[in-house]
Order: C-alpha cells, then sequence, then structure tokens
C-alpha cells in the first residue's frame, strides 16, 4: 500500500517517543498537523445558505450569482477570481464576510503573483432594493440594470423603495486585481452596490489596483466606513443615480500612468437638477491623494473632484493633495446651482488642499483645467470660479502642506499626518455628527489621526 502522509506522521511519532524511552529529557511536543485545505472550483450559482470555509481556497470560474440565501465567507478565506468572473449578490440575498484584522477576507487574481494585474476579473457586486433615481418612460420610479454584465443577464437588476434593505456585510476585505469591462462605459469596478440599503455594513474595506473605479455606489443608501481605494485604473469612489449614504474615514491614492478622479460624482446624467432621490451624501474625513506627476504627464486628466450631472453633497474635513490637473471641476449648471442650494446644498468645508497642479500658496485652488480632446481648456460650467469658491473664508478650507508621512509611496504608503501637521488641528476641523454612524471623536482632517487603521490589514503588491 502506497504511504500517506497520515502514515508518515504517525510512523514519525512512534519513532520519536521510542528514542524518548530511557533518557531523562522531557519528550518533545510535536504539534499536530491540520488537514490540508482544497482548491474548491466554483461553477455554479448559489441557491441557498452556503458557508466559505477558511481552510479551502475558493475559484470562481465565472459570473457566479448568489440567487438565494446568505453566503457566509469565514475570516482567512482567500478567494480567487478567473478571467471573466465575479460575484455578484442579488436583491433576494445576502453576503457574510467578516474578517479580522489578523485574518482578513481576500478576493484577489487567480494568476500567479508576479503576473496578476487590473482586470484580472470582476470584483464583487451587491445589489439591493433601495431607491435610485432611474426612472422608466413614463416617469415613475423603475429598477435598473448594474453595469458589466449583458443586459440580458438574469439576476442583475437593483432598486425599490426599502432605504434599509440588508445586502449583507463585508468587513475587513482585501479586493484585488478586479475590473471587468465588457463595452464602453459598461464596467465592473472592484466593489460595485447597486440599490443597496443602510441595514449593509461596509467597513474596512481595501481596493487594490482595479481596472475601472474602486467603489461605485449606484443609488441607494448604504454607508462606508474605513475604505481604502489605492492605485485604480480609473476614479476612487464614484456615486450616482442618487446616492445618500455617510461615508467616513475614506482613502484614494492614485497612481500616475492611469488614475483619473478621486471623486467622481453624478445626480442622474438624463434629468440631472430634478432627478429624485439626489445624490446628497454626507462626507466625513477623507484623504485623496494625486500622483505628483507634472501637469499633463498623468495617463488621465487627474483631479481630486469631478462633480457632475447635478451631484449634492456634504463633504468635510478632507485633505485634496497632489493632484496632476487641480483640487475640484463643479461641472454643468445643475451642479453648480447645488453651491447656493439648502436643500440638496454642495459644499466642501474644514479641508486642506495642496499642491494639486502646483498650486502651493495663495487665495485660490487654480484655473480650469478639464480639456477636450484637442488639449483645449473646456469652460463647463458658465465661468463659475471653483477655485475661489472653494476658498471663501466661510468654508474654513486652508492651501497648506498637510504633512503626510509617505502617501506617495505606492509600495509602502503611509498616510498618517506627522506630529504638528495642520491636519491635527482640532479647532480647524469640522465636528461630525453624533447620530450613531459618525465618529464624533474625528475633530481632525484627513482619513487618519493619532490612530492608523490601515495597519494590519492592508496590502499593496504591485502584481
Amino acid at each position: 500500500m502506497k504511504p500517506t502522509w497520515k502514515n508518515l506522521l504517525l510512523g514519525s511519532l512512534v519513532a520519536v517517543n521510542l528514542a524518548a524511552c530511557g533518557d531523562d529529557k522531557e519528550d518533545p511536543k510535536v504539534e499536530p498537523q491540520p488537514e490540508p485545505g482544497e482548491t474548491v472550483e466554483v461553477t455554479q450559482n448559489i441557491t441557498g445558505d452556503t458557508t466559505w470555509e477558511a481552510k479551502n481556497t475558493y475559484v470562481l470560474k465565472s459570473h457566479i450569482f448568489v440567487e438565494s440565501g446568505t453566503l457566509t465567507i469565514e475570516p482567512g478565506t482567500v478567494i480567487k477570481g478567473d478571467g471573466g468572473s465575479s460575484l455578484a449578490v442579488t436583491t433576494n440575498a445576502r453576503i457574510n464576510a467578516v474578517g479580522t484584522r489578523e485574518k482578513p477576507i481576500v478576493f484577489t487574481s487567480s494568476k500567479a503573483e508576479g503576473s496578476r494585474g487590473p482586470g484580472n476579473w470582476g470584483g464583487v457586486v451587491l445589489l439591493g432594493k433601495a431607491p435610485i433615481n432611474v426612472k422608466d418612460t413614463n416617469g415613475n420610479p423603475t429598477t435598473a440594470n448594474i453595469e458589466g454584465y449583458p443586459a440580458s443577464q438574469p439576476g442583475i437588476a437593483y432598486g425599490g423603495q426599502d432605504a434599509a434593505h440588508d445586502c449583507g456585510k463585508l468587513k475587513y476585505v482585501r479586493i484585488e486585481f478586479a475590473g471587468f469591462k465588457l463595452t464602453e462605459k459598461n464596467e465592473l469596478n472592484g466593489l460595485t452596490a447597486g440599490g443597496c440599503g443602510s441595514a449593509t455594513e461596509i467597513d474596512y474595506v481595501q481596493v487594490h489596483k482595479g481596472a475601472d473605479d474602486g467603489v461605485e455606489m449606484f443609488g441607494g443608501t448604504a454607508n462606508l466606513k474605513h475604505i481604502l481605494v489605492s492605485q485604480p485604473d480609473d476614479d476612487g469612489l464614484d456615486w450616482d443615480f442618487g446616492y445618500s449614504g455617510k461615508v467616513q474615514f475614506l482613502i484614494v491614492q492614485q497612481n500616475p500612468e492611469v488614475g483619473n478622479f478621486a471623486f467622481e460624482s453624478d445626480n442622474n446624467p438624463n434629468d440631472a437638477l430634478n432627478s429624485s432621490p439626489v445624490s446628497t451624501p454626507e462626507v466625513w474625513n477623507v484623504t485623496l491623494i494625486g500622483s505628483n506627476a507634472e501637469p499633463g504627464k498623468a495617463g488621465k486628466t487627474q483631479a481630486g473632484m469631478h462633480l457632475k450631472n447635478g451631484t449634492a453633497g456634504k463633504m468635510s474635513n478632507l485633505i485634496v493633495a497632489y493632484f496632476t490637473d487641480g483640487a475640484v471641476d463643479i461641472d454643468g449648471a445643475a451642479t453648480v446651482s447645488r453651491t447656493t442650494s439648502t436643500t440638496h446644498p454642495l459644499f466642501i468645508k474644514n479641508s486642506i488642499f495642496f499642491d494639486n497642479a502646483n498650486v502651493t500658496s495663495g487665495t485660490t485652488l487654480g484655473a480650469e483645467f478639464q480639456r477636450n480632446s484637442s488639449g483645449a481648456v473646456v469652460n463647463n460650467d458658465g465661468g463659475f470660479e471653483e477655485g475661489s469658491f472653494l476658498m471663501e473664508a466661510s468654508t474654513q478650507n486652508q492651501l497648506v502642506d498637510p504633512q503626510l508621512n509617505a502617501a506617495l509611496d505606492l509600495a509602502r504608503p503611509d498616510f498618517s499626518p506627522r506630529a504638528g501637521s495642520p491636519a491635527l488641528n482640532a479647532d480647524r476641523a469640522g465636528s461630525p455628527p453624533s447620530d450613531g454612524f459618525f465618529d464624533a471623536n474625528a475633530r481632525f482632517i484627513g482619513a487618519i489621526g493619532a490612530e492608523d487603521w490601515t495597519e494590519g490589514w492592508t496590502a499593496f503588491p504591485a502584481e
């Protein structure tokens, strides 16, 4: 009979015990060996409560849809995606992927380390029944199909009237080398959430080196906390279709080759001003970092924010620094009108801007920077002066060096402020609401204060 590893282990244990007889020395302690895990190929949709165990590695072989039940993923589990694969949780299902700082759950490419890259697989998709501002031909609220899949794909609809819908939990999760492009402007992101409600928990999530956006919120009311988007090929956080969630402690770090905007933000391109619910997230304690390339040298127009198509948004305690072409573009008449609205306001307050398009001092953040295909500067806002608006005295914004430790380092970044940084001056920071979600004690500017919440569970592999 061919010996197995269990037979060999048993024989070695017996030999050790026999050798110890007659010897006064204490027997050596032999730890039991765990059963080796399996590589589980996931080829079929999930239709009931299912658990993926940490001892195994799961490989997504295609687009896998959780059609019903709850998919539970144990701390420390590794899930790998083949080309053309993704994991989508439909409106009738949930995910319960809760890792720990010591044992994060990792979604990554199935390619070998050293050959991985953005777009190797499709990413994670959560679909819910919370409101979106998409209307049918009669002007009535309707569902929409999530981007990234053929329109004929079952299970891709999202949206509804349940603002508290629960898409599940993602906590201490890394998503690497994802993103999938079906056609132009029909793409999956690292993490895509369509119509997820406020009962959804998305906390301590890193999206690294995605082929499209890091996180995109298609409407809904889901909240985001402790989010790190590192080196996306496009935007960091993208919201549209009436997203009205809360965001606190978010970092975006762009790369110099292809990174676009840290925030790309819309209400609805079809009826920018009147589509309801209006995109109006409340955002606190954010650090947005560009590549610090010379103007015109980045692969795309690279700026902190592109606010367009009528988005609103209440943003405070942000750092926006080192973007090649500029800080903020408020695009279009509908979006400009939000800057004076009391119903659905758009503002950035108690924030620090620095070295965007090389502007490091003065009373304005610079002029228009968006360009057309011929390279000419485009006036897309009727002459509205973003740079002056954002530096009005009432905003309490500053044009100073935030003094971050190593925010531009792509391999071992450190987004924390140095001692004495103006970001740590509580007198210049706003006070987050005490509402059960926001940390009201975060009286600092940027995503990190005295404690670096990114330590211990994030990673920044090049390939």
